[in-house]
């Protein structure tokens, strides 16, 4: 496994808040590299296989993407994965972590959400993440991109979970078998 965590993510902060937020003014401190980086590793490397996932990282680091890979990032990959990005950081933009403790951030010119509007609000953003993952996918498992991406699904040396049906997965609280 090659160290592709050294590497340019595969999308920017700006980016992430042109794509995926409503409020264009939005902190771009908030949306740091490495929370970016989980959201590569948490989201998108699973769904692509660690070969292709390194494959992508390392061409977009030395600028040597393949016209297929651009059109994979460019068109599906950075959609997918700002929301992803959203959906991670919006507990970094909910709450803040001090000496003092978790504490709710507010504003002189806003009230927080409930936690009930939070978390309908956190479960649309991770389902508009999933709506274009499932587009992306179906994009490269479709016969018009027969034998583009022959690293897809691939794990060379098999250091990734095996994610198979048979599983019982937690999203957003939610325990699913």
């Amino acid at each position: 496994m090659a160290n592709v965590r050294q590497y340019d993510n595969l999308i920017t902060a700006s980016e992430v808040v042109s794509k995926s937020f409503t409020n264009q003014a939005t902190d771009l401190a908030l949306i740091s590299n490495e929370l970016i980086t989980i959201a590569e590793l948490a989201h998108i490397k699973p769904m692509l296989g660690l070969d292709m996932y390194e494959e992508l990282k390392t061409q977009n680091h030395n600028s040597t993407l393949t016209a297929v890979n651009t059109t994979l990032l460019t068109d599906y990959i950075k959609d997918a994965l700002a929301w992803y990005v959203r959906f991670e950081v919006m507990n970094e933009m909910q709450y803040n972590t001090t000496s003092a403790g978790l504490v709710v951030n507010v504003s002189e010119f806003s009230n927080p959400a409930n936690v009930e509007q939070f978390n309908q609000m956190k479960s649309d953003t991770f389902r508009k993440a999933q709506v274009l993952s499932d587009d992306m996918l179906a994009y490269i498992m479709h016969d018009d991109q027969n034998n583009d991406y022959p690293l897809f699904g691939q794990d060379g040396d098999t250091s990734m979970p095996v994610l198979d049906g048979d599983m019982a997965k937690k999203m957003n609280g939610i325990i699913f078998y």
